[in-house]
């Protein structure tokens, strides 16, 4: 069994809705969750260079498919660039990296991972998490340099993450060809409402990350709100009888909105996808509603506070919200 429903695209290419998202698993852990998430019937993997794990991710994928079930042609791969890599030169030089570390001959998606720009270097030195910034470079020159991969046909689609409307609004007035989807942090205490009706305006679809808000995040600090144990979140989930990180899930999918789920346990991962196949229920209205309405918490687990001086750093509420 696979996951049967998708999304279309704005370049009439369809997306698988569930995506295994691969942040924070070792290269050696990740072989394993790709091969279990596979047979369980994941076929939308969710890579980024920064995550260090692309070539285990690429033995993991090559391990299955050399059992012949799946074919290349099943698999929908996505894949960042990282900001050390925006300049143009450097962009198909880093696209062929990741190919090439997935063993997947071409990517199904590649985003832009975050609107600015970091010094390049050398991407063999292993200092992944060093910023040093550099706002002369511009995310157009790197978009533009983007559409070409699309022409060589070593990608299919490409899109951007962590952008802003203002952001996507000067893409959009360049672009050969316009980006296909968003990728951002979403869940209700980032509702991205306000975005979300951007991007449905100018036909790009929104992907969600830290769905479930992240909780096993290593910056966590003591007074950080937890979404998963929210008491609106578990007053729908005792509705429904089921578990919080169900309603988290379906706050996504029931928005048609893309929606990416870590986990490198089995279970896990079998839960989260039977979620998605079963689709017993889904929000009304007046859940929506009362998630809206009753959670006043605004809060980003995702905030890049490293770069917060970059010119093109896209987040504007630096002071979260967080009612006593």
């Amino acid at each position: 069994m696979s996951s049967s429903k998708s999304l279309l695209l704005n370049n009439n290419l369809e997306i698988p809705q569930l995506a295994l998202g691969t942040y924070a698993t070792s290269d050696e852990e990740i072989i394993n969750v790709v091969e279990t998430a596979l047979t369980v019937g994941y076929r939308h993997i969710d890579c980024a260079w920064i995550y260090g794990n692309e070539k285990g991710i690429g033995q993991g994928l090559i391990k299955q498919l050399n059992k012949g079930e799946i074919k290349r042609s099943d698999l929908y791969l996505t894949s960042k660039l990282w900001c050390t890599f925006h300049k143009s030169e450097r962009v198909r030089q880093q696209c062929l990296a990741t190919i090439n570390d997935l063993q997947c001959q071409y990517l199904d998606l590649f985003l832009i991972h975050w609107p600015f720009a970091f010094i390049d270097k050398d991407p063999s030195e292993n200092n992944r998490d060093e910023i040093r910034l550099a706002d002369e470079i511009d995310f157009i020159e790197t978009w533009k340099a983007m559409e070409l991969l699309i022409d060589e046909g070593l990608v299919k689609s490409i899109g951007l993450s962590n952008f802003n409307e203002e952001q996507i609004e000067r893409i959009l007035q360049i672009c050969k060809y316009k980006p296909v989807v968003n990728q951002v942090e979403i869940h209700p205490y980032c509702p991205q409402i306000e975005l979300e009706n951007f991007c449905k305006k100018h036909q790009i679809l929104l992907e969600a990350y830290a769905p479930l808000g992240a909780k096993d995040r290593s910056w966590k600090n003591e007074n950080d709100p937890e979404i998963l144990e929210d008491k609106t979140i578990k007053s729908i989930a005792e509705k429904y009888n089921v578990h919080p990180a169900s309603i988290l899930l379906h706050y996504i999918i029931d928005r048609n909105i893309i929606c990416i789920v870590k986990s490198s346990n089995y279970q896990r991962i079998k839960d989260n996808f039977n979620l998605f196949q079963q689709n017993q229920f889904q929000l009304t209205q007046e859940d929506f509603n009362k998630i809206h309405d009753e959670i006043k918490i605004r809060f980003r687990y995702y905030k890049m506070t490293d770069a917060k001086d970059a010119k093109q750093h896209p987040f504007k509420d630096w002071q979260d919200f967080i009612p006593q």
